[in-house]
C-alpha cells in the first residue's frame, strides 16, 4: 500500500524520502535539545549529588535492638524454610 498525502494523493519516491529525511532532521535537533537540556541539569545537579556531607549516614541506626530482633528472626526463617525445603526434596526423591 503506497503512502499517500492528507488529500489521499500517492506520493512519489522523491517526496516519500524527502519526508524521512525532514522526519530524521527533526528528530536530530529534538535530540540535540534533549541532550543539551540533560547536560545542563547534570551540571546543575552534580555539585549537591556529590557533597560529601550530603551523603553522610549514620552507621549506628542498624545497631539497636529492634533491629537485631528483626535480624535474628530473619535468619531463623531463612533456616526454617531450608529444612523444610530439603524435606520436600527427600520426600520427593524417596516417594518416586
Amino acid at each position: 500500500m503506497p503512502e499517500t498525502d492528507s488529500d489521499n494523493t500517492p506520493k512519489t519516491r522523491e517526496e516519500y524520502r524527502k519526508q524521512q529525511q525532514q522526519q530524521e532532521a527533526e528528530f536530530a535537533q529534538r535530540d540535540k535539545k534533549r541532550v543539551e537540556a540533560e547536560r545542563e541539569y547534570a551540571k546543575t545537579h552534580r555539585s549537591s549529588a556529590n557533597n560529601p556531607e550530603a551523603m553522610t549516614t549514620d552507621t549506628t541506626d542498624y545497631k539497636t535492638p529492634r533491629w537485631r530482633k528483626t535480624r535474628s528472626r530473619l535468619i531463623w526463617a531463612i533456616g526454617i524454610l531450608m529444612v523444610l525445603l530439603v524435606g520436600v526434596y527427600l520426600i520427593l526423591f524417596f516417594v518416586n
